[in-house]
């Protein structure tokens, strides 16, 4: 049997485990990240894992929750006879890193640049991640990490709407089937916050990629999306990018084997 390899991606959302025999993913589980938060469950579900793929050799902890790394590295390094890697900015990257201070950088999007440059080695790629937050970050087609931005995801807008006023209810966005306009005060917050999140992303996909065409001279950009609401989202707009669910597990493969 080949080596088989565990990755966690543990966003602030939800925490997919997935285990890879070279670049195949031969298990995946996905629990709610807030049911990790007792040590017990996350070794239930490490246990859980290895009972079924007892060869796991190496893992990796990709992780934007610092509470769940430092729960899951103690327990990964007793079960995992060979190395543990924690995805940090510390480590061999197939790109050239300027971002300050460079630990700040999150796992995620880390692991996502890391996977750009494995498919696209010769072109820019717009790493898009459409989460609790959603996040650009550009790299050069000679591999040169370019920047990024931040902005809130649809829950935290609708959470934030909610949250600062007095009457506004909190609404759940769960589909992309939404009227234009809204004929209650729910729909107009579902409307409002959906399609001014398309719009947004749209709008700055167009203008890094003018940016990067016309002053960088990158004669193609490629585009990438992943992230719980990358589908939802990409569905609205008028030119959606590549999807890819795992990007981040993926990625953080990539850099397991880049640092053994």
């Amino acid at each position: 049997m080949n080596e088989q390899v565990l990755i966690i991606e543990a966003g602030n959302s939800a925490t997919d485990f997935s285990v890879y025999e070279e670049e195949r993913s031969v298990a995946f589980y996905h629990v709610a990240s807030e049911i990790l938060g007792e040590g017990e469950e996350a070794e239930r579900q490490i246990s859980r894992i290895f009972q079924h793929h007892a060869v796991i050799q190496r893992a990796a902890i990709c992780s934007v929750i610092p509470s769940l790394t430092a729960l899951f590295l103690p327990i990964l390094e007793n079960r995992v006879a060979g190395r543990v890697v924690e995805i940090n900015s510390s480590l061999s990257l197939p790109f050239v890193l300027d971002y300050h201070p460079p630990h700040t950088l999150g796992a995620d999007r880390l692991a996502f640049c890391a996977l750009c440059r494995a498919l696209w080695p010769d072109e820019a790629v717009i790493a898009l991640d459409m989460g609790t937050a959603i996040t650009f970050d550009v790299v050069s087609s000679e591999g040169v990490y370019l920047g990024g931005m931040i902005l809130p995801g649809l829950d935290l807008m609708t959470a934030v709407l909610h949250d600062r006023t007095a009457k506004l209810p909190q609404v759940t966005i769960s589909s992309s089937s939404i009227p234009l306009l809204g004929r209650s005060t729910a729909t107009c917050i579902e409307s409002g916050v959906f399609f001014g999140c398309v719009k947004q992303v749209e709008g700055l996909l167009v203008d890094i990629e003018r940016y990067l065409s016309e002053t960088l001279h990158e004669k193609k950009v490629r585009v990438i999306a992943t992230g719980g609401s990358s589908r939802m989202i990409a569905s609205a707009m008028e030119n959606p990018p590549l999807i890819d669910d795992h990007a981040v597990l993926k990625g953080a493969r990539i850099l397991l084997e880049m640092n053994i």
